[in-house]
């Protein structure tokens, strides 16, 4: 008995602890400060869990083993407007929105991360508190296959090739290192040396999409 009444006031205890810690606004949740790395592994490791767990019910449709390229240029045309913003896509540097997202979102031009059916679930129900919304609820699951159809393909393009591949689907990608107006004044801002090293760094070190 002694035993259950001990456990019971350790509980107590760490609840009261954790219910000063959160109202007393000591946690930064500045989205320009880095969590502690026991909070970085928290939240990349319960998202991973929450996903591949979920997806496990996921059926890609049979065509996705050989999509058409009509598909995966619907992906693109769908992609162009819903993602690159914050994901980037060859040759085509993540946004300044995107760049400012914690945890920072991966740039999927890269090597694939997720499989088929992961990607589609982030696609569909979004994830909290990452930036990521839920595209099912304005998409059909055809829609969302076609992205994921382009998405898988997408580490496979040149940005000559995802150039291309946009001006045939009859949308307009700009190119990497192109410059961006700020002010009444029209001035001009490029990326410096500096911010691109912390760009990346932020990438490293965040998760989720």
């Amino acid at each position: 008995m002694k035993t259950v009444v001990r456990l019971l006031v350790v509980v107590v205890l760490l609840a009261v602890a954790g219910l000063a810690f959160i109202f007393s606004g000591f946690y930064d949740v500045a989205a320009d400060a880095e969590h502690t790395n026991p909070v970085q592994w928290v939240l990349r490791t319960t998202q991973s869990r929450s996903v591949h767990r979920r997806a496990e019910e996921v059926r890609p449709p049979a065509w996705m083993a050989h999509p058409d390229p009509a598909v995966v240029r619907k992906g693109l045309v769908h992609y162009h407007e819903m993602c690159v913003t914050c994901h980037g896509a060859p040759g085509v540097r993540i946004s300044e929105v995107g760049q400012g997202l914690n945890p920072a979102p991966p740039e999927l031009s890269g090597p694939a991360e997720d499989e088929a059916g992961e990607t589609f679930w982030i696609v569909k129900h979004g994830i909290k508190m990452t930036g990521m919304p839920a595209f099912g609820l304005t998409h059909t699951d055809d829609d969302l296959w076609a992205i994921v159809a382009f998405v898988q393909k997408m580490p496979d393009l040149t940005p000559a090739d995802y150039q291309k591949m946009a001006a045939e689907a009859g949308v307009t990608a700009e190119p990497e290192g192109h410059m961006h107006e700020h002010g009444e004044e029209g001035e001009e801002h490029e990326m410096s040396a500096a911010e691109e090293e912390e760009h990346r760094r932020m990438h490293e070190q965040g998760g989720g999409h």
